[in-house]
């Protein structure tokens, strides 16, 4: 019998699962590799960032401190000239073993404190006036202003009496609308005027408004403006020394502005000192200060003398015109003879948009300030303070405007005078009016 056939089986491997064990081991790996350059690509940037910081950091510095090199620096003219302080000396005459003493007496003329004005040998002043403002910076109204003025100090009541308006918005850079509201003689009931439409359109406010801005309009009462003795004593006129010490002391200018013996300079020249002399002609007089404002440089000093030379402001000034700047520049080194330079107005607003200043080309140096800046009739439009000092500047003057001057000028209640004289002078002529009321402000501390 045939023996069978044996049957031939064989077993299938698998290896899917060690092929995806082995997988997984490659993926794993993969992933590892891609964190490891994550975290190295997170590294590099977080030190680029750290890098661009302090390079940032870096640049910020040095622009600020090219900045501050550069930077403007804004000089007041009056610093320091040295002058001359008194000495006083005792003389033992006629032989020097007496020891006797010369006494020399004292004449104090008795002066009513301000806003009273000073009281002539008569006992009375003439022809001043008293301003009263009221705030009001609503409905296209700013202000509302009443002048009373009064014969004399002993006046029963205000001679006459206006009130006017002025408004928010500017007629031009320097200037705002006015408007007049009512005026008062004497004793008599207010006048106050019609208000028209055309009125309203060029003051830029309703009628209705300008009508009821009659409410502000105080005004001054039927009485003498004069309510106390209250004296200050001018020092007597005391020669100065040809060679006392120098040190601490310094020069500006001034002028008069009335026949009284007032005198207008700056804040910074004479506010400050403890004992105030002027220099005018050749001759030496004490002053005392009167009134000062800081924030505007401006002060007011007297001397017991007459002088029927004074300066006599200007009614308007404007842009590009004409103007001479007259005072004593660097004491005497330059020579006691008074200077002027000239050069015309470049701006109606000072340093920073200030409409307390204007600006001008005349130049001026420390010595200059507190003196007048005419225009070409020779009346005063200004008073030089001060200039802007830099490498990147040149020639660039400020004054306290002409217009902000005779109004703290009326707030004091003191005299002062315009002209409306159109007749130009030539240069040479306009110092010799200036040099008539331009003086030398000494200052001792």
């Amino acid at each position: 019998m045939p023996k069978k056939a044996k049957s031939a089986s064989f077993v299938k491997s698998i290896f899917d699962p060690l092929n995806a064990h082995a997988d997984g081991v490659v993926d794993n790996e993969e992933q590892l590799s891609r964190l490891k350059r994550f975290r190295a690509d997170r590294v590099w940037v977080k030190n680029f960032a750290i890098v661009v910081l302090v390079l940032g950091l870096l640049a910020i510095m040095l622009a600020y401190a090219y900045n501050r090199l550069n930077a403007p620096v804004f000089q007041i003219v009056e610093k320091p000239t040295f002058i001359e302080k008194p000495i006083y000396k005792t003389v033992k005459i006629p032989d020097p073993q007496l020891s006797k003493i010369i006494e020399k007496p004292i004449y104090i003329e008795k002066i009513i404190k301000v806003p009273i004005q000073i009281t002539k040998r008569d006992g009375s002043v003439a022809n001043f006036t008293f301003f009263n403002t009221r705030d009001v910076n609503k409905n296209g109204i700013s202000e509302v202003v009443v002048g009373a003025r009064y014969e004399s100090v002993t006046s029963p009541y205000p001679e006459s009496q206006w009130c006017y308006a002025t408004g928010t918005n500017r007629k031009s850079s320097n200037s705002y609308p006015r408007i007049d509201i009512a005026s008062k003689d004497g004793v008599a009931s207010p006048v106050y005027r019609t208000i028209t439409v055309k009125d309203s359109e060029i003051f830029g406010a309703t009628t209705d408004t300008l009508r009821k801005a009659r409410k502000y309009c105080d005004f001054f009462p039927d009485k003498p403006p004069t309510k106390s003795e209250e004296q200050i004593v001018i020092p007597p006129n005391t020669p100065i020394p040809k060679n006392p010490p120098k040190d601490g002391n310094k020069i500006g200018s001034g002028f008069y502005v009335n026949a009284e013996g007032y005198i207008v300079t700056n804040e910074h020249v004479a506010g400050s000192c403890s004992s105030i002399w002027i220099n005018h002609n050749s001759s030496k007089s004490q002053a005392v200060l009167i009134a000062k404002d800081e924030e505007l440089d401006i002060a007011i000093i007297k001397v017991n003398k007459k002088s029927q030379d004074f300066a006599r402001f200007a009614n308007t000034v404007e842009t590009g015109e004409d103007v001479m700047a007259l005072g004593f520049p660097l004491g005497n080194k330059l020579g006691k003879e008074i200077k002027a330079t000239s050069g015309n107005i470049s701006a109606l607003s000072g340093l920073n948009d200030n409409q307390d200043y204007l600006q001008f080309t005349a130049p001026i140096q420390p010595g200059n300030s507190g003196g007048p800046l005419l225009n070409v009739y020779g009346h005063v439009v200004g008073i030089n303070t001060s200039k802007l000092v830099n490498e990147k500047y040149e020639n660039i003057n400020f004054a306290i405007k002409g217009n902000n001057a005779q109004q703290f000028l009326g707030s004091k209640s003191i005299k002062f005078n315009h002209s409306s004289n159109n007749e130009e002078l030539k240069s040479v002529d306009i110092v010799k009016k200036g040099k008539k009321f331009t003086v030398k402000v000494l200052c001792y501390n």
